[in-house]
């Protein structure tokens, strides 16, 4: 019989949480600023809004009398519409700093540029001071908005001669048209209620994105509390689990016999203290193990075959380069296996050897002992332990076994571990 425990995927999300969570504190903000910080539904009602400004500006200059009578004017509105594109349609929250600088001022830049020559609303220039919010410091988008509104009064300041004079000279009725005047107001009406309406929008979902992400925080917590628990609890049966349990029995024993045999009783004794000793070599060996940065897979294994086992243990691995995580995970699962063995199967030759296949690394450890039924329940945390050890790596655990014909044990452990 057969059992294939497959990875489990929300295993692996948990984790990487749990790995994001436990980044060093200077390393975290750094990975979290790749991450954009704009939901979808955000990007794309400021998608709407910017079209919405830049149909409003389209509008004012076919509104505009002086560019009307332009022989030029559908060139210039081309040319308009295609030199904002470019910043309507790039949404660069995920570049680097510097390079959301040069975009917020070249797009703002650009409306000064076409507001000079009487090419735009002031709701594209306030769009775009929106946009900016999302991409830089509130600092940094302050200054921008002071300079810019300097410099675009100072050049209104310089033209407003220029137009009083072209509207003395031109037909008032232009611009004191009736008709004109109602559209224009009903138009400025509009767009500032669907400005007003598609800000408020983006409050909203931001309000929601960051109640989502306190809660999703509480629950990373949650779950690394839980995960290191239950990697403190197979620390423990791995290192100290089957030591003390040796040690109880022969305490025990020295207590029935030390009125009627106090000999034996001294030698239980004397096997205790050496069994104390050596829980102790396996608790400095495991926090060892797990504190060395040059830990080396092979000669650990090689080291625990060589160990004082009552059955003979023939070692073939060779192993790619794994993380020292993954290397500590197989290391554990080869030793658990080693005292399941001892304890259980009543075996006197054991195989370990590992293949390196395309997609990663196949580890296999086999018995000749006594084997035993799967479907019948077994206390304790060995096999337990070691598929969630098996599931950390995002590999796959295969356990066969029959009473009478041993034990084999298949890890496929991927090559991304």
């Amino acid at each position: 019989m057969t059992l294939v425990i497959p990875l489990d995927p929300w295993l692996e999300l948990k984790l990487e949480y749990r790995s994001l969570y436990y980044l060093p504190s200077k390393t975290r903000p750094k990975l979290m600023n790749r991450l954009p910080p704009v939901s979808l539904n955000m990007r794309r009602s400021l998608l709407v809004i910017e079209l919405f400004a830049l149909a409003s500006s389209i509008w004012a200059i076919f509104a505009n009398p002086h560019l009307q009578r332009s022989p030029f004017a559908i060139e210039q509105t081309i040319l308009f519409v295609m030199a904002f594109m470019p910043f309507i349609i790039i949404f660069p929250v995920d570049r680097p700093l510097w390079q959301r600088r040069i975009y917020i001022i070249l797009a703002i830049l650009t409306v000064v540029i076409a507001d000079y020559h009487e090419f735009t609303s002031y709701s594209l220039y306030a769009t775009f001071l929106l946009k900016g919010c999302f991409f830089l410091p509130r600092k940094e988008i302050i200054t921008i908005a002071i300079i810019f509104w300097t410099v675009s009064s100072a050049s209104y300041s310089s033209r407003i001669a220029n137009i009083i004079e072209r509207m003395q000279q031109s037909d008032l009725s232009l611009y004191l048209n009736p008709p004109r005047l109602i559209v224009g107001y009903i138009a400025s009406y509009f767009g500032s209620c669907i400005f007003v309406l598609l800000l408020g929008t983006i409050w909203t979902e931001e309000q929601k994105s960051r109640q989502k992400a306190e809660r999703l925080t509480q629950q990373v917590e949650t779950l690394a509390v839980d995960l290191e628990r239950n990697r403190i609890a197979r620390d423990i049966h791995d290192t100290l689990g089957h030591s003390l349990t040796s040690l109880d029995v022969q305490i025990e024993l020295a207590q029935r016999l030390q009125a009627t045999e106090p000999e034996r009783a001294q030698q239980s004794i004397d096997l205790a203290k050496k069994l104390s000793s050596q829980a102790l070599d396996n608790v400095r060996q495991a926090l060892g193990t797990m504190k060395r940065s040059n830990f080396d897979l092979t000669e650990a294994i090689f080291a625990l075959a060589e160990q004082n086992l009552p059955f003979e243990v023939h070692v073939d691995v060779s192993f790619p380069q794994l993380s020292l995580q993954s290397s500590y995970q197989l290391y554990c699962i080869v030793q658990e296996s080693l005292t399941n063995i001892q304890k259980h199967a009543q075996a006197n030759r054991v195989t370990i050897e590992s293949t390196i296949v395309n997609r990663g690394t196949l580890l296999e450890i086999c018995d000749n002992g006594k084997g035993f039924d799967l479907d019948r329940p077994h206390a304790g945390f060995g096999l337990r332990n070691m598929k969630e050890r098996v599931q950390c790596l995002g590999g796959e655990f295969n356990l066969d076994t029959e009473v009478g014909r041993g034990t084999q044990i298949k890890i496929f452990v991927p090559a991304s571990s």
